[in-house]
């Protein structure tokens, strides 16, 4: 601990114990009067003349204390707070400054003699702390401690959907995927913030993932499609929060993203058709081939997950084991259970007539394939009607537009992204 008094600095298990008291001290008393030259001016004290009865010689106020922890040269573990009390007078400012200028928020006691951080400080970096007090007679005291966070012992890593720079389809929400289960949800949600260039209502909604436990991963969606040429910032301000049971994430993050024109083709298993919509206008009529009976095409809304011009699909990894291992070209991806929509040999038969596929999309080889491929970006939005099958479900890719706003938001308010 650092604490500032009338004393000099003495060393703590923590750190030095820094003394920095700014005061202006009144006098105990004045000597009566008399000369201030020659022999009166070297009489002992005790030769002046003593106070008028029934007076009283006037007493300085006590000098405020101010003791920070951790002090200077000290070390803060991951999830501790940074303290500063007063003792014999008020607290006054408290500023707790990063080494890249960010500030650390925090609470003042309703006392007015302590103070406590309340934001997450980053893990293994130097922070210096400034307070001040004042004493009952008004007079101010000072003290500034440098520190050093320490390392987290156990780290939680995690990953982002948007890279900074690229352009995003309609549909992408922002997906924040963690390599533990999250137990401090809110801690995490606080670190969180989307902000836009116009105004956006959204909210995020933690999503049970297909292939991964419950509370690792939180995604924010706009109440309807993100609006063509919207200019997206994401922040995670996630280095030294504690998601629970002493695990502490190690960084911060930040993308920023441009929505793209509004892409959206929707396929209609009956009749074999996939309708693409761009910007709100039809343009476009494709022959598919969807799955077949019992390897039906799942139901709903599905968002491009990633694209690939070729990948290696085997039914082994999907429950149709020895059916099908071989590389499909113009690769589309749309769900975490393996759909795909992709260039496929069997659409130059079947494409607009009869669905054969094991639950992917599938298109003719002639060209057709390639060319849509060309024009779909991640976040554009591929719809599925009139399957036999179930609808998709949120945490399968993101299937985030199969829920309703209410659905989305039950239980919490909608959070307005703020505009930039």
């Amino acid at each position: 601990m650092a604490a500032v008094n009338s004393r000099g600095p003495r060393r703590s298990r923590r750190g030095w114990v820094g003394a920095v008291v700014v005061l202006g001290l009144a006098l105990a008393g004045c000597s009566g009067g008399g000369s201030d030259s020659g022999d009166d001016a070297r009489k002992p004290a005790g030769n002046a003349a003593p106070p008028a009865p029934g007076s009283a010689a006037p007493v300085a106020a006590p000098a405020a204390v101010v003791t920070i922890t951790p002090g200077e040269g000290g070390t803060l573990a991951p999830g501790e707070p940074v303290t500063v009390k007063v003792d014999g007078g008020k607290i006054g400012a408290v500023t707790v400054t990063g080494e890249d200028g960010s500030e650390i928020a925090g609470d003042t006691a309703d006392d007015l003699t302590s103070w406590r951080s309340t934001g997450s400080l980053h893990t293994a970096t130097r922070y210096t702390v400034k307070a001040s007090a004042t004493n009952a007679a008004g007079q101010q005291a000072e003290a500034t401690a440098a520190f050093k966070t320490e390392q987290a012992d156990k780290k939680v890593r995690y990953q982002v959907n948007v890279d900074d720079g690229r352009q995003i389809g309609v549909g992408l929400p922002i997906s924040v995927v963690f390599d533990s289960p999250v137990k401090n949800r809110e801690a995490v949600e606080k670190a969180l913030s989307v902000v836009t260039d116009t105004p956006v209502t959204g909210a995020w909604k933690w999503v049970k993932d297909r292939n991964l436990n419950d509370g690792q991963r939180i995604d924010f969606r706009p109440k309807d499609y993100w609006k063509p040429g919207t200019k997206i910032t994401f922040k995670a301000d996630l280095d030294g929060v504690d998601i629970g049971d002493g695990r502490f994430t190690i960084r911060d993050a930040e993308a920023k993203v441009t929505v793209a024109r509004s892409l959206v083709a929707t396929v209609d298993v009956k009749t074999h058709q996939m309708t693409v919509v761009e910007d709100g206008k039809p343009d476009t009529v494709i022959p598919v081939t969807a799955g077949a009976p019992g390897m039906d095409t799942w139901n709903g809304t599905m968002v491009v997950m990633d694209r690939n011009s070729s990948v290696l699909m085997d039914g082994q990894t999907v429950g149709y084991a020895g059916q099908y291992r071989d590389y499909y070209n113009w690769a589309l991806h749309t769900t975490a259970s393996g759909t795909y929509v992709h260039e496929n040999a069997s659409a130059n038969i079947h494409a607009g007539k009869k669905n054969v596929t094991h639950g992917c999309v599938g298109l003719a080889n002639d060209g057709t394939a390639k060319k849509f491929y060309d024009r779909v970006i991640v976040g554009d939005v591929i719809k599925v009607v009139n399957s036999a099958s179930d609808t998709v479900d949120v945490g399968n890719g993101y299937g985030d537009w199969n829920l309703t706003w209410e659905q989305w938001t039950a239980g919490k308010p909608a959070t307005p992204a703020a505009a930039g």
